[in-house]
């Protein structure tokens, strides 16, 4: 499982924001990832539909107590009540965190990520960020906001965590929400 963070539609600043988290949903379920989000209609959706498609497994902790701001690309929800405290269970969740362009809460995901030591991709420009504080050998930064660069995100997570598992077959994208 690698965790995806990233902003709600409405606070993304770069429109190739979600096409770049789509793209490399996509290409985490064909090396064999799940793909972990906090479910939502932005970078989190993004990712979660790429992943769906490529007939991988998706599980998203969601804010509310409910499913209704759920993406339909969500094999696996859990609504936690937890606003952003279930940031810490997304942080945990994976072996990895790819973090696109998002607001405050994905700040705090990204400070979470790093005062756990947690292997982080950080893409784009991350204006919240003094980026050029982050030299740690957990983090990597893939400049950029492309769907071109998903290669160098893939070469970055390898870096930081070895080579992906061996792709099992696809089990269908049946949908299950958790309640």
């Amino acid at each position: 499982m690698v965790a995806v963070i990233g902003g709600r539609r409405v606070n993304i600043r770069d429109s190739r924001t979600l096409e770049f988290a789509e793209a490399v949903g996509r290409e985490l379920a064909l090396l064999g990832y799940g793909v972990a989000t906090g479910g939502d209609d932005g970078v989190g959706g993004a990712a979660c539909k790429g992943a769906v498609e490529a007939g991988g497994v998706t599980l998203a902790f969601l804010k509310e107590a409910h499913i209704d701001n759920c993406s339909p690309y969500v094999t696996w929800a859990l609504p936690t009540s937890l606003d952003l405290s279930r940031s810490v269970p997304l942080n945990w969740a994976g072996c990895a965190i790819v973090a696109f362009d998002g607001g405050f809460g994905t700040l705090f995901e990204i400070a979470l990520a790093l005062d756990t030591s947690r292997p982080l991709v950080l893409t784009g420009d991350q204006p919240l960020l003094r980026t050029e504080k982050l030299q740690l050998p957990t983090c990597e930064r893939v400049m950029g906001n492309d769907p071109a660069s998903t290669p160098e995100v893939i070469a970055a997570l390898r870096k930081l965590i070895g080579p992906p598992p061996v792709p099992s077959a696809p089990t269908g994208n049946d949908h299950h929400r958790v309640r």
